[in-house]
């Protein structure tokens, strides 16, 4: 609302640098509508005032071509206010409009809002009334929850207890059993390891034996070649014995012949001839002596070595059979030794096996019923998750309650407070359109009172040109004048100033009407002084009611 009374000083301003005159002027059609029922009360006296003008007027016959210009420049400057205040007049329509339009806003956007509110209530009330039921429901089920919890958790500890119990002693018997199959295991690792050092044990007994077989079959086979040099050594005796017989048929034939050529030697002891041959022969009875002692001496040597040879091997034989018979017996004694042991550990084995069997079985028994005391321990865990996860629904239904509850109270806050801001609306568009109202009926007022306004000034228009004669005259009392009412309308300017910024903080558009008003008639009424300013008498009066007017404003905008 201040941009326009900017922009009408602001135009109101250019007159005043063309003439002296129009400062005053425009300074003084700053008043309000009250100030235009005052002047118009004041009207007889300007008429006479303009009747001796005109007088005047007529007994000057010539006119000056500045008195023209400036009432040329009066005219134009009161067109240029007409114009500026039928611009003030649509804006003020536009103004009109838009707050109509705002009202009109307002109104269905308080409809909207009672429709909201209505909404909000009944959707309020069905809440209400859904909460009831469901907190009634809910309390119900609530209790019957509890008590079934109650039961199913005295039901499950019992069965709890009792399943660890059994599981206590299940554990007990496990653990009993787990030490029993440890220390079959221990044994059976023993009987394991000593049926492998046993059979380690058979391996080299086994392997000794075999070596015995091998040293028994290397005996028979030196015995087989005893056997074979003793029969050898038979076949040389035999033949020796046959050497001997053949070499003592011999030497008994040798002596017969020694005897024989002895006799033959003693017979023929006469003959030379033959003791030659004697000599040869007894050469060779000697010869075949020392062969006969030879062969006696080698055959005595050969029967006491085939002794010899004999006894050893018979030696040999008898020490190598002992061997053999006491190495059979030790194998026989070690291998029934080893069988017995052997068929020991077996029997072990199977029984320890047998045993492992007993308590594996007994361990697969106790494992079976550690796992469906596990799976009843499972189910009884499943069932206090899922009591766990009702106490958890039945507290988050609690909680939806009180959300709910507090949502409640929320949404009855909310319809209170737009109920407060409905009726805030309503009173406030209804403010605004008396506002409106009054603003139009102030708007077509001044419509008025501006039309009227310019048929004066049109009038006046048609007398200025006439009145310029007694202008010229009345000038030089109008320039002390016109200092007079520069020093007031200064005044007049920074009261108006303060007014404005005053009631600038509220109740804006009803002073600044107000103000526009006054500018407007004090523009209208700025125009007389030039033809009716010869009486000072009026001219005080004028500006006392001017004075009082900026008065009521002042006290207005204080108040």
């Amino acid at each position: 609302m201040q941009t326009p009374n900017i922009s009408k000083t602001s135009s109101l301003e250019v007159p005043r640098r063309k003439s002296s005159a129009a400062p005053c002027t425009a300074h003084q059609m700053k008043m309000s509508g009250s100030d235009a029922e005052a002047v118009s009360s004041l009207n007889p006296a300007s008429k006479t005032h303009k009747e001796r003008g005109l007088k005047v007027n007529e007994r000057k016959a010539s006119r000056s071509p500045v008195s023209e210009v400036f009432a040329w420049s009066l005219l134009n400057a009161n067109w240029k206010q007409l114009n500026q205040l039928q611009d003030d007049l649509k804006r003020t329509k536009d103004q009109l409009t838009a707050s109509e339009s705002w009202k009109r806003q307002a109104l269905q956007e308080a409809e909207e809002a009672k429709k909201q509110l209505s909404e909000m209530s009944a959707k309020l009330e069905e809440s209400e009334q859904q909460l009831l039921e469901i907190s009634v429901s809910e309390d119900d089920r609530v209790q019957e929850l509890r008590k079934i919890s109650q039961d199913r958790d005295r039901a499950w500890q019992s069965e709890l207890d009792a399943v660890q119990k059994q599981k206590k002693m299940d554990s007990i018997a496990l653990a009993s059993a787990l030490n029993e199959i440890q220390r079959l295991k221990v044994q059976l690792e023993k009987a394991y390891e000593s049926e492998a050092i046993q059979i380690k044990h058979a391996e080299s007994a086994h392997s000794e034996i075999q070596n015995l077989r091998i040293e028994l079959t290397e005996t028979l086979a030196l015995v087989e070649k005893l056997k074979s040099n003793i029969t050898n050594c038979r076949e040389s005796e035999t033949m020796a014995i046959e050497d001997f017989e053949d070499s003592k048929a011999r030497v008994e034939s040798l002596e017969g012949l020694v005897s024989k050529l002895q006799e033959e030697l003693v017979t023929n002891s006469s003959n030379n001839g033959e003791k030659e041959e004697m000599e040869k022969l007894k050469t060779e009875l000697k010869f075949t002596k020392l062969e006969a002692g030879q062969l006696r001496s080698a055959l005595d040597a050969s029967e006491i070595r085939y002794q010899e040879e004999y006894i050893r091997s018979t030696l040999q034989i008898r020490s190598a059979n002992e061997q053999l018979e006491c190495i059979r017996t030790q194998s026989c004694q070690r291998e029934s030794e080893l069988e017995a042991k052997l068929k020991k550990t077996k029997a072990e084995v199977e029984e320890l096996r047998a045993k492992l069997m007993d308590k594996e079985t007994e361990l697969l028994s106790t494992s079976t019923d550690n796992e469906e005391l596990n799976s009843k321990i499972e189910k009884q865990l499943e069932l206090a998750m899922e009591l766990k996860k009702l106490e958890a629904d039945l507290s988050e239904m609690k909680a939806n309650l009180t959300a709910k509850e507090i949502k409640l109270h929320s949404v009855i806050d909310q319809n209170e407070k737009l109920k407060m801001d409905s009726n805030k609306l309503s009173d406030e568009s209804a403010v605004l359109l008396e506002a409106a109202r009054s603003a139009e009926q102030e708007a077509l007022k001044k419509l008025d009172k501006l039309t009227e306004a310019a048929k004066k000034s049109s009038k006046r228009a048609d007398f200025v040109t006439e009145q310029l004669e007694s202008a010229q005259a009345a000038n030089t009392e109008m320039e002390a004048e016109l200092r007079k009412i520069k020093v007031q309308s200064h005044q007049w300017r920074k009261a108006a100033e303060a007014a404005t910024a005053m009631l600038s903080t509220g109740n804006n558009g009803k002073h600044m009407d107000q103000i526009i008003s006054f500018d407007s008639n004090h523009n209208l009424i700025s125009a007389s002084p030039n033809s009716e300013d010869s009486d000072d008498d009026s001219q005080k009066k004028k500006n006392g009611n001017m004075l009082k007017k900026i008065g009521v404003l002042w006290k207005k905008g204080q108040k």
